[in-house]
């Protein structure tokens, strides 16, 4: 049942958003009485953490360690991105819930707090790695924006790009920071 309930809340989290959607309304979807989505997540809230939030981490936990852990960081970038776009319907859901909250566009305060806590660690971390290829902090924001501004289109506006186009893109943006640093 718990799975059930979990199925039927992201997808009305993702059609009515996290405000449009009611526990009633989640427990009508999945077949149980109120007290059973109560019973498993406690609150709306606390739903809504562990079915976009704790699966979104996870999710991107599984994708991490599909990777091959010798990649260069363009192409690590590049193959993240195709990888998020090949996901399955439920984690393109998710990972979008989570985009979402993360801009502030969607869910809960709370949520949306501990997903900016966590992206802020897992920023350092990537800033560390990339300062190890370019050495201008500058640079490493412009990486940055550019990957976000892929993985967006990609899960957000559900765009089509193409495999070789956010390879392409990936690595000019790490080619131009090269070459400046060059002189």
């Amino acid at each position: 049942m718990k799975e059930e309930i979990r199925f039927h809340a992201i997808r009305l989290f993702d059609q009515k958003g996290f405000h449009g959607t009611s526990v009633r309304d989640i427990s009508d979807a999945a077949g149980c009485k109120m007290p059973t989505v109560y019973h498993h997540f406690g609150n709306k809230n606390k739903l809504f953490d562990e079915v976009v939030r704790v699966a979104y981490m996870r999710l991107l936990g599984e994708l991490q360690d599909q990777l091959p852990k010798k990649l260069m960081p363009q192409d690590y970038c590049a193959k993240t991105i195709i990888k998020m776009k090949g996901l399955p319907e439920n984690d393109l859901i998710v990972c979008r819930l989570a985009m979402k909250t993360w801009l502030g566009c969607e869910g809960c305060d709370e949520v949306r707090q501990k997903l900016i806590d966590w992206e802020s660690a897992r920023n350092e971390k990537n800033e560390e790695l990339l300062m190890g290829v370019v050495s201008s902090r500058i640079w490493v924001k412009i990486i940055t924006r550019t990957f976000m501004n892929l993985l967006e289109r990609v899960i957000l506006f559900n765009e089509n790009i193409s495999n070789k186009e956010i390879c392409e893109e990936m690595g000019l943006v790490f080619e131009a920071a090269k070459r400046k640093e060059r002189g």
